[in-house]
């Protein structure tokens, strides 16, 4: 039992998320498809809930799915984030989902701001349903290179950038741009952990060194 809580504390960011995200998907597939359309436009980080000032969306949007769900997908999606948060702890995995699917979706917003503003792209894209956890999730993914051993963390990157490129081309849209943002701020944020954990160790060593320097011998302390 101790062992089992111990395990959930341990990713307890992961399934709160998961707990959640299950109630909310449950939750729209027990209404009809009008009232779900009405829900997801209203918990949708798209432009016209930004510039509203519906912020909130920023935290309803990550829970919710849209169109027909993938629980295979989601599996995935809870597998990546246990096995992130287990190995960088819950303030890291925080703070990467967190500036993945909130700094891609304000870029994405930027852009489509400047873009309809231009005329370069149409109108209707400031209604358009942006929910879901995949901006997050690809953020989450860059910033496992940190935990990887040099001979893998090309590959495992080299993995993703193909991803996010094949699903870009596939689909062309803004949400294959915010997937890219996201990545690169989950590389960012794996090189900056990578840093500042070797800085930390490289202290320790000094540290050490610097005490075991200045400790008197026990001869010494008799005196």
């Amino acid at each position: 039992m101790y062992r089992l809580l111990a395990f959930a504390l341990r990713i307890r960011v992961t399934l709160v998320y998961c707990a959640l995200a299950v109630a909310g998907t449950i939750a729209l597939g027990q209404i009809g498809p009008h009232d779900r359309w009405h829900v997801l436009h209203a918990a949708s980080t798209n432009l016209h809930n930004l510039t509203d000032g519906h912020l909130a969306t920023l935290v309803t949007s990550v829970f919710l799915t849209e169109g027909r769900v993938n629980w295979l997908w989601l599996a995935a999606v809870a597998l990546l984030f246990a096995v992130a948060e287990w190995i960088s702890g819950w303030r890291r995995f925080l703070l990467t989902f967190s500036a993945g699917h909130v700094g891609a979706t304000a870029v994405v917003a930027v852009g489509l701001l400047i873009g309809i503003h231009n005329d370069w792209l149409a109108d209707s894209l400031a209604m358009a349903v942006d929910v879901g956890v995949s901006y997050a999730a690809a953020a989450v993914a860059g910033s496992m290179v940190r935990y990887l051993p040099m001979p893998w963390r090309a590959g495992w990157a080299a993995l993703w950038i193909g991803v996010v490129t094949i699903s870009g081309v596939s689909d062309p849209s803004f949400t294959a741009v915010g997937h890219a943002i996201a990545l690169t701020t989950g590389f960012g944020l794996g090189a900056l952990y990578l840093r500042r954990d070797a800085s930390t160790l490289s202290h320790k060593v000094i540290g050490g060194t610097s005490t075991e320097w200045v400790q008197p011998s026990p001869q010494l302390s008799t005196l």
